[in-house]
């Protein structure tokens, strides 16, 4: 509706969110949060956590899942919804769209992002070309080791584990042990041996 308005749209815009920082104002904080942040039973979002949320994009989390001190999230380019217990610790970034399945924990320093910089006009400062949104899934049951980076766009397969440090570039299959930059397969679990082994080349 609002986008039919855009001179509406700009000023609302304008009286939640400061100009250039980016982060809602601390009224929208305050007293908006409690009424569109949706939570789970149990859930625990500790007091030092930023959330630089909009409330026209979706924030969830499951039941029993933890977000710790420090983590920054951000739905201001798409939905972030997370699973049941999860765990999502200290200095975590997650920049949405980004959807976490269940029991999905995240190592500190992690980011997990749906978005990426234009930059294909060069006669323009990358900064003012804006940003294009696609959604990053980790799906149930994944370790995120910390310090890892998970571009846009991908999909984690369930059971899987990003070792730490690790910068991964392209889906990663179901029960996959992935390392390195760019992060490569380097254990799978064969069901018939019913042991993680080392991808055939």
């Amino acid at each position: 509706m609002l986008n039919n308005h855009p001179k509406l749209k700009k000023f609302l815009h304008r009286l939640m969110v400061h100009t250039y920082a980016t982060r809602p104002r601390l009224w929208v904080r305050l007293f908006v949060y409690p009424f569109f942040i949706k939570r789970g039973k149990g859930s625990i979002i500790k007091r030092k956590a930023r959330l630089d949320l909009i409330p026209s994009k979706k924030f969830s989390i499951g039941y029993r899942t933890i977000i710790e001190d420090y983590t920054i999230i951000n739905n201001g380019m798409g939905d972030i919804i997370i699973g049941d217990r999860c765990a999502v610790t200290s200095r975590v970034k997650l920049v949405g769209p980004v959807t976490l399945g269940n029991l999905v924990t995240i190592g500190s320093g992690a980011q997990i992002t749906g978005l990426t910089h234009n930059f294909e006009d060069v006669t323009r400062p990358i900064k003012e070309q804006g940003v294009s949104a696609n959604i990053t899934i980790v799906e149930d049951d994944v370790w995120i080791g910390g310090n890892s980076v998970i571009i846009q766009g991908l999909r984690i397969g369930t059971h899987s584990i990003i070792a730490s440090g690790s910068v991964v570039t392209r889906d990663v299959p179901p029960y996959s042990v992935v390392a390195g930059n760019p992060a490569k397969v380097i254990k799978q679990y064969n069901f018939d041996t019913k042991k993680w082994e080392k991808p055939k080349k």
